[in-house]
């Protein structure tokens, strides 16, 4: 089986981050989470996933960066790093012009810490004939796994679903997805906003309950002339990432539970 790269968003907001401030390090992903930092964790979970490839890591070109890649255990000649651009969807223009035309390639972010390879597996196993698929969580299951957490919610006519942070670009066509991100990408915490790309009558559809997660993802192909799929992942951890306060204790209470069960 071919290796297949992995580009890892690490690029934040720096030391304005509210999380990058508690904790006294330059920026979100070199925050500790329970004693390592989010970047050596997830590049850590990454390197368990036997289809590696390369990780083209997107970060600042700082030793603090470089270092918590570094006490991931990586192999540093399967890693390459390049500085992130203006905005997330530029740097991921970025990373996959870095990475060469080879497809297919992940995208995923360095503050899923809890990433696993059966999710990347996952992702691989989903059928169809797709340029693009989008790890998704199932709302109510994460709802389930973690009473009163705070996700994005995007509510289709036949089930409610959470983002994963997990993108699998299949075909060089799904390189165009990033263009249009970028008229999105500020409001991806808005889900009527993020709908709206697939027009106004969808967009009332969904606001009415009546678009379903297919009919959807069909829309968005039809827009963006590139063939779009949803991959429902089966681990509700694969919608936690660590974007706040309560985040961060959420993820170190189920790195203690699984501490606790070994």
């Amino acid at each position: 089986m071919a290796a297949i790269d992995v580009i890892v968003l690490a690029g934040d907001r720096g030391p304005d981050d509210p999380l990058a401030q508690a904790a006294k390090v330059p920026g979100k992903t070199l925050v500790p989470v329970a004693g390592e930092a989010m970047l050596t964790r997830s590049l850590r979970g990454l390197a368990a996933w036997s289809r590696l490839g390369r990780i083209v890591l997107v970060a600042p070109a700082s030793a603090e960066y470089r270092d918590a890649a570094a006490a991931s255990g990586f192999d540093s000649k399967r890693r390459l790093i390049i500085e992130p651009d203006k905005s997330p969807s530029a740097s991921v223009g970025k990373a996959l012009a870095a990475a060469g035309p080879a497809r297919p390639i992940v995208l995923t972010t360095a503050d899923h810490v809890l990433i696993k390879p059966a999710w990347l597996d996952q992702l691989l196993a989903c059928g169809g004939d797709a340029d693009l698929l989008v790890g998704l969580a199932d709302y109510d299951q994460v709802m389930q796994r973690f009473p009163g957490s705070r996700r994005t919610r995007y509510r289709f006519s036949d089930r409610s679903v959470c983002g994963a942070n997990l993108f699998l670009f299949r075909a060089g066509r799904a390189d165009k997805m990033v263009e249009r991100w970028r008229s999105i990408e500020q409001d991806r915490k808005r889900p009527w906003r993020v709908v709206s790309m697939l027009g106004w009558a969808n967009l009332a559809r969904y606001l009415a309950g009546h678009l379903s997660l297919r009919a959807g993802f069909s829309a968005l192909s039809r827009a963006l002339d590139v063939k779009v799929a949803a991959c429902l992942l089966e681990d509700p951890l694969a919608a936690v990432d660590v974007d706040s306060a309560s985040d961060l204790a959420l993820v170190e209470s189920v790195l203690a539970e699984g501490s606790s069960s070994c």
